[in-house]
């Protein structure tokens, strides 16, 4: 049917006219009922926005609650970590100050003894004195971890010795240890001080 057409509609009732009648009269009562419908869905949406408004607006707010507390719980969290590195300095610096008397108190015994030997008489006794102070300095110091790298006979090591000289030898393999001009020492793995040795070739 194009579009602009009027269809007259016969008083007369005839089979083609009342199922023409019928189907107008459903196309009408079919855009009423859209129309009314799309008048209720446009109300529902606004009811709807306004149960989103609400619910974003309690949840604004408790997320700000929640901001406030992480924000306080930061603050304190900087707090007691700014008292918890003063605490470890004081106790480092005390810790330190503790390990340092410690040390100092156990070597005056073999302080007193060198004293000793030094107001002594040359002889058999000013000898003895002086290994007497010697062997407390070294108990002392190995019993602070302390431990000896003198390796006469040993094969070198670049990481704990240090060549100052190498020798052609004979009976001995090369790269063996023939002398130790200083000892070295280390300290709980840690090198102090390199031994000072010869090396044979």
């Amino acid at each position: 049917m194009e579009k602009g057409m009027v269809i007259t509609v016969s008083k007369t009732s005839t089979p083609e006219t009342d199922e023409i009648k019928a189907e107008v009269q459903q196309t009408e009562q079919k855009a009423e009922n859209e129309k009314n419908g799309a008048s209720d869905k446009g109300a529902k949406p606004s009811e709807k926005e306004d149960e989103q408004v609400s619910k974003l607006l309690v949840e604004n707010e408790q997320l700000k609650q929640e901001l406030n507390e992480l924000q306080d719980t930061h603050r304190r969290v900087l707090a007691e970590y700014a008292n918890y590195k003063r605490r470890t300095e004081q106790e480092k610096e005390q810790l330190s100050s503790f390990v340092k008397a410690d040390t100092i108190k156990a070597l005056l015994p073999a302080l007193d003894n060198l004293e000793r030997a030094i107001d002594a008489p040359p002889g058999d006794e000013y000898k003895k004195g002086i290994d007497m102070t010697i062997r407390q300095l070294k108990d002392l110091l190995k019993s602070q971890g302390l431990e000896v790298i003198a390796p006469l006979g040993e094969t070198f090591d670049p990481n704990i010795h240090h060549a100052v000289m190498r020798e052609d030898a004979e009976d001995v393999e090369p790269d063996t240890v023939t002398e130790v001009y200083q000892k070295g020492y280390q300290l709980g793995g840690r090198l102090l001080r390199p031994a000072m040795v010869k090396v044979a070739n």
